[in-house]
């Protein structure tokens, strides 16, 4: 019977906390871009109004 050794455990829990965290950074960017053109759309409405 075949056992994962140490050093292959420790390398798939490595591979899974790096996806998730290029996961978290990604949604990170996308929710700072999303916000930042909210925030550009409503200076422009502002600006546009004086």
């Amino acid at each position: 019977m075949w056992f994962a050794s140490n050093k292959e455990v420790r390398r798939m829990i490595e591979t899974q906390t790096l996806l998730l965290l290029i996961k978290l950074l990604f949604t990170g960017l996308v929710s700072v871009t999303i916000i930042a053109f909210a925030l550009v759309i409503a200076l422009v409405v502002i600006i546009s109004k004086q």
